[in-house]
């Protein structure tokens, strides 16, 4: 930023400069700081990509007998001049043309209706089954229930009857958060309550409400944050929750949190594994995984801190949560490296137009590829009707994963899109 500052000035050295012009100058000599040091840093990722590829592939070694080192020497993180890029060929870097092409020739609307009866018909709300969340995860459920509150949940197996050990849930809450519960843990990903991504008054809104606020829950023993963007952590949450629970997040993040006051937070690498140890004294393994993403808040912290996507691994049952990501050779090797997944949380949503899109956004035929490649059991679509942030309409994500899942003869409802916040029980 100084260097920048310093362009600008030097660009100004003329007599009687008026502090308009010197501000002007100050701005241009940021901006060109900043491009060039954007263009540096994307020749420089590009060798290094170029560098890595050289490294012979796993299957290459495999032929030849010979035992496979590390997933991190072609897939490990990467930071250049301070900043992470993406370590894969099918990366690519985003210039500010490409921003203006794109907001330049945006479609409008996402076949958003004007009624707002046919938005709550094609989008409905579950109410989800927190006698049952509470009961499976140690609290006690409420003593008396609200009439009908269950009733969505008639067909559901009674709560008593309900095995946390053999039994995961998965509850949908909208975008890219989910409350999952596998073997007495509760996890939370990527936490957003908001009415907006960025204030009450800032920031995409919300098609429909949420389907239960954070207290309704009950608390989490861990929360996974695959990035920094504002529709994957939202500060109120963290505020909320603070040091009460386990944080698990990319490297960089860590300094965020504590200047919130939050030091309960561990902060991974890409294939970086850790434990951690529930109230009933069960083990669980999580790993952090790679995805092909970006990072920021401000315009000034672009990938100042890492992303990744999370494997979460019990006794029996394990959940593989994605964040956001474009497609990339990482996942094959995931699930190579840890075999099947009980339950992935892919995004389905925000991919149009694929030109622009592509590289950090996954389509449901991409998240089909992604399934197979994670080798999982059950995946759920979502990172979808919630925020309308790209071109695709509204409903084409789950429309478009029905499609590729035919396409790819999965069975019937082994990659569905889920109803928000629906409460919905998985076989381990």
């Amino acid at each position: 930023m100084s260097k920048g500052l310093g362009l600008g000035a030097g660009w100004l050295k003329v007599g009687g400069a008026s502090t308009s012009v010197y501000c002007m100058g100050a701005v241009a000599g940021i901006t060109v700081y900043y491009l060039a040091a954007d263009w540096w840093i994307s020749r420089r990722r590009q060798a290094a990509v170029v560098k890595r590829s050289a490294v012979e592939t796993e299957s290459e070694k495999e032929e030849r007998g010979e035992e496979y080192e590390s997933s991190g020497d072609r897939y490990g993180s990467l930071r250049i001049c301070g900043r992470f890029v993406n370590p894969f060929a099918s990366w690519r870097d985003k210039t500010l043309w490409d921003f203006v092409r794109w907001l330049a020739t945006r479609t409008a609307g996402n076949g958003l209706p004007s009624d707002k009866s046919q938005l709550e018909k094609d989008l409905p709300l579950a109410r989800p089954h927190l006698r049952l969340l509470r009961r499976l995860a140690g609290e006690e459920p409420e003593p008396e229930p609200e009439p009908d509150a269950d009733a969505e949940y008639a067909d559901y197996p009674a709560i008593d009857a309900i095995d946390g050990d053999s039994t995961m849930t998965a509850t949908w809450i909208g975008q890219s958060t989910c409350f999952v519960q596998m073997e007495g843990l509760s996890i939370l990903t990527d936490p957003i309550f908001k009415r907006r991504t960025v204030f009450s008054w800032l920031g995409p809104e919300r098609l429909r409400p949420v389907p239960c606020q954070l207290a309704d829950l009950p608390r989490p023993d861990i929360v996974l944050v695959s990035h920094n963007h504002f529709d994957h952590l939202d500060v109120d949450v963290v505020r909320a929750l603070g040091n009460a629970v386990t944080w698990y997040v990319p490297l960089g993040l860590r300094a965020w949190f504590a200047r919130l006051g939050v030091y309960r937070v561990r902060e991974l690498d890409w294939w970086q594994e850790t434990e951690y140890t529930a109230r009933s004294g069960r083990v669980f393994r999580i790993a952090a995984t790679p995805t092909q993403h970006w990072s920021g808040r401000t315009g000034l912290d672009s990938n100042a801190s890492l992303w990744c996507s999370f494997l979460v691994r019990g006794k029996r049952a394990s959940v593989f949560h994605c964040g956001d990501t474009g497609y990339c050779a990482a996942f094959e090797r995931i699930g190579r490296l840890y075999g099947s997944v009980s339950l992935a949380i892919l995004p389905i949503g925000s991919y149009a137009p694929r030109w622009y899109m592509q590289h950090q956004h996954i389509d449901p035929d991409d998240a089909v590829r992604i399934h197979r490649d994670l080798r999982a059991r059950r995946s759920i679509g979502v990172h979808w009707g919630t925020f309308m942030m790209s071109d695709e309409h509204y409903l084409a994500p789950p429309r478009d994963l029905a499609a590729a899942a035919a396409r790819s003869g999965l069975a019937g409802n082994e990659f569905v899109a889920p109803q928000l916040g629906r409460t919905v029980l998985y076989a381990v």
